[in-house]
Order: structure tokens, then sequence, then C-alpha cells
């Protein structure tokens, strides 16, 4: 018998879906018409240059200093994210009491703005009434300086970043392990394994494209991130903690080098797009692994 297919679904994933369009994908040829284009100094209009942008780009110097900004802050939050978030996905994992009120807990920094995520840290090392120069004060240590020093500033933007994401890597992490079959783990508890070979050998295995799809997703919000290391720091004390999302912010809306900033978008877009083609091929291998 033919059953009609409903519609209803389409009709109310439509508005998400126009959201997306509008606010995604509109934009990038109208980034990639700027990039090619200069403003022509005194009449404001576009007049083709070509890769002009991105020449001058590439032998800028704050270019490869936000790049390599970038990644460091990535890299190191991203492992600091998927390593303490496999760590609490193992505890809560172990079937203890109380992981929905923990979760809950957890979640509070995920769903607060950046904004209020930078202000509230901002704050909290402020030299006047800061609570962190009260508690490590007695130590001989002035948690105001760590925002002030170039060398430590980008380790204060990390510790906020894992404070802000990391319920999202804990429940993703958890998700994972939730689908390693108890049966296994029990028949390797009577076979004689140890709790650690029972991670290594049978856990892990199964766990680990979750671990990679995390990383991934991770390495995506670490190099868009702005708003946090805006309220922050504002990319400082001299340009120590200034990302490429945030030298794009900075040339838009505060410099208004508008075809200097869609080249950087490009570039930044591209550098997306890589790791989210990563991130597609690995879960497609995960579907052909379940299936």
């Amino acid at each position: 018998m033919y059953h009609k297919k409903s519609v209803l679904p389409y009709i109310l994933i439509a508005p998400a879906v126009l959201i997306l369009i509008l606010y995604s994908y509109l934009p990038l040829p109208y980034g990639i018409f700027l990039s090619v284009n200069r403003v022509t100094p005194g009449t404001g209009e576009l007049k083709f240059s070509g890769f002009e942008n991105y020449r001058m780009l590439f032998v800028d110097p704050y270019f490869w200093e936000s790049l390599s900004t970038t990644l460091y802050y990535a890299l190191i939050s991203t492992v600091a994210m998927v390593f303490i978030g496999t760590i609490i996905s193992l505890i809560l994992n172990s079937k203890i009491k109380g992981t929905s009120t923990y979760m809950t807990i957890m979640f509070i920094p995920w769903v607060i703005s950046d904004v209020v995520a930078g202000t509230t840290w901002t704050w909290l090392f402020n030299p006047d009434f800061g609570v962190l120069n009260y508690i490590f004060s007695p130590f001989g240590i002035k948690a105001s300086d760590i925002l002030n020093k170039p060398k430590y500033a980008i380790y204060a933007v990390v510790i906020v970043s894992v404070w802000k994401m990391l319920s999202y890597s804990t429940l993703l992490l958890l998700a994972g392990l939730q689908n390693v079959s108890n049966d296994l783990i029990e028949a390797s508890k009577l076979d004689g394994c140890s709790g650690f070979a029972t991670f290594r050998y049978i856990t892990f295995p199964i766990f680990s494209p979750t671990v990679l799809v995390v990383t991934l997703l991770n390495l995506i919000n670490c190099i868009n991130q702005s708003g946090i290391i805006l309220v922050l720091t504002d990319g400082g004390p001299l340009r120590s903690t200034e990302t490429l999302a945030l030298y794009l912010y900075k040339e838009a809306f505060t410099n208004f080098h508008l075809t200097n900033a869609a080249s950087l978008s490009i570039v930044l877009a591209a550098m997306n797009m890589i790791i989210v083609a990563i991130y597609l091929y690995v879960s497609k291998k995960n579907r052909m692994v379940i299936s």
C-alpha cells in the first residue's frame, strides 16, 4: 500500500534551513567578491585587484603572528578539553549517583554567552576586588598579572575557554562511552583483565572515533573563538592573545579594512573547511564501522 510522505517535518525544519542559508552560506560569495577587490581611496568604489589582498595578507607579519597564536591556543585548549572531558565522562559513566545533577551544573558555563563568560572572568582577575587575587595572594601570586603579561595571558584565555566549553566535550564523550557494550566489559573482567587493560583493549578502540570527532569539533570552536578573547584581553598584551578570528574582527569593525578582512575570512573559512572535511570523513568511517 502506498503511503504519502508527510511534508510536516520539512515545514518544521524550513525556518532553520533558511536562517542557515542566509547567515552562513550567502555571505561566503560576497566575501569572496570583496576579497578580490580594493576600495578606491577618496571615492570608496570597489576596484578589481585579483589576488592582491591575499598577497598583502601573506606578507603581513600580524597575520602570521595571529595564525601562530590561533594554532597554539587551539591545540592546548583542545587537548585539555578532550583529556579532562574523557576523565569526567569515565567517572560519570561508572554509574555514580547524581550524574544528571553534575551534568546540569557543568552545562551552566556552556549556555551563557561568551561576553558574559569573559566579563565574569575579568572580574575574577581584577587586581582590586578579584576573588582569584585573594585566593593566590598568600602564595605570593598575583592572579591579575596573568592577564597583564604576554607570556602568561594566553594560558588565562585557555583556562576560560576550557571552563566555557568543557561540558560540551564531556557530553559527547559520555555518549560515546555509552556505546560500549557492558557485555564486553563484563567478559573482560571474567577473563581476569584489569581496569586499565579493559579500557586499553576494549573500551578505547570503540571509544576512539568519538574522541577524534570531539577533537575536531573543539578545534573548529577554538579556531573561530573571538568573543571571550575580545572581552578578556582584547588580544593583548602586545597582541599575545590575538587569534585570527579576533584579528578579522578588528580589521572589519575597528580599522574598517573590509577587503582585507574579507580575504582573511576566506582563509579562515578554508581552515574550517579542511577540518570539516576531516570530520565528515571520520563520521562516515564511524557509520561504516557501526553498520
